[in-house]
């Protein structure tokens, strides 16, 4: 039997792992098109028929490519791993509508082959029967009936290849040793950034200078948070909640809403949309792992209380406390 201090020691390793798959496909993501702004149903709410759920054309992508993952001999994680597997999967995804719409013909199957072959080190036969199931998995994953009948929709309805299992997050386990952690000068400058990155979002900036700040704040809060975890006596396996913040920076600070908000004034309207729209689009990971996001949200809040940007995040609590099982019951919905 592992010793304690083995099992922290694996529970570290894959937080960590799981940290570097979510921001290689978050970076995956963000290097797609955006479609144009447009007023649309959530992606938990589109109607999906029983059997399959909606999903952004990125993460289609992703989910269609899967199978691949065995043909690099080990676990994807950072953003090399993932490239490799892009390019054959969005190859062969295009090759599978050419397919489909009958318009392949034999030099280009040849060189998709050709191109199979080389980048997975299999051979001929072993690459063509590789070809023939990946353009079979398309129209099984995707069948066209039950697709949007907008041509021009940045979202697919696939099947639900496999059903989960969303279990709340396990509570228990979130101990602490140390009670609040005073700001040191790093976390000076962090809540600086945020004044700074507030007032921003009320008067007219220059764009590029904003965008700067935006990722400079969001880099260093992510830091600053991750250590205040260790700090206040958090178990390792959680310190990769940090990781969750991006995206939320991303949503409060980097997306066009009908309304200003900031960390400290963001209502829960924006909240839902937060969990139930643009989280699920924004980022790719397994199912259950969309549990850790309200209790690193709720974490964070108590990490900017420490640090002297917010006197009171009660009401951030009361929020994200209210919306916890709803968003289980969302995922539960969408994945299950």
């Amino acid at each position: 039997m592992a010793s304690k201090k083995d099992m922290n020691k694996r529970h570290m390793k894959a937080a960590q792992r799981k940290q570097q798959k979510r921001k290689a496909k978050a970076a995956a993501l963000r290097r797609q098109p955006e479609a144009q702004v447009r007023y649309r149903p959530g992606i938990t709410e589109m109607g999906a028929p029983e059997g399959f759920r909606a999903i952004g054309m990125a993460q289609a992508i992703m989910e269609f490519g899967k199978p691949l993952e065995k043909y690099l001999g080990r676990e994807t994680q950072g953003m090399d791993d993932l490239n490799k597997l892009m390019q054959p999967a969005m190859l062969l995804w295009n090759h599978a509508l050419s397919v489909e719409k009958a318009e392949a013909d034999g030099p280009e199957t040849a060189e998709v082959v050709k191109v199979i072959s080389k980048t997975f080190g299999l051979k001929e036969d072993e690459a063509e029967a590789l070809r023939i199931s990946m353009v079979e998995r398309r129209k099984w994953l995707f069948p066209e009936e039950v697709q949007p009948e907008d041509k021009m929709s940045m979202f697919m309805i696939i099947r639900k290849e496999t059903l989960a299992e969303i279990m709340p997050f396990n509570y228990d386990r979130l101990r602490y040793s140390c009670n609040s952690v005073p700001p040191g000068k790093e976390d000076l400058v962090l809540v600086e950034k945020l004044r700074k990155l507030d007032l921003f979002m009320e008067d007219e900036a220059d764009y590029d200078e904003y965008e700067k700040l935006v990722m400079d704040t969001k880099d260093l809060a992510e830091k600053r948070f991750k250590q205040w975890l260790a700090d206040r006596g958090f178990p390792e396996e959680f310190h990769g909640l940090a990781g969750c913040i991006y995206n939320y920076f991303d949503f409060v600070y980097g997306y066009m809403h009908d309304h200003i908000i900031t960390l400290k004034t963001i209502t829960p309207g924006y909240l839902t949309e937060y969990f139930e729209d643009f989280l699920i689009r924004k980022v790719y990971c397994e199912p259950q792992e969309y549990v850790e996001w309200p209790p690193a949200i709720k974490l964070f809040y108590l990490f900017l209380k420490d640090k002297g940007y917010m006197e009171d995040i009660a009401s951030a609590t009361s929020m994200l406390n209210a919306l916890e099982q709803r968003f289980i019951d969302v995922l539960r919905k969408h994945f299950s």
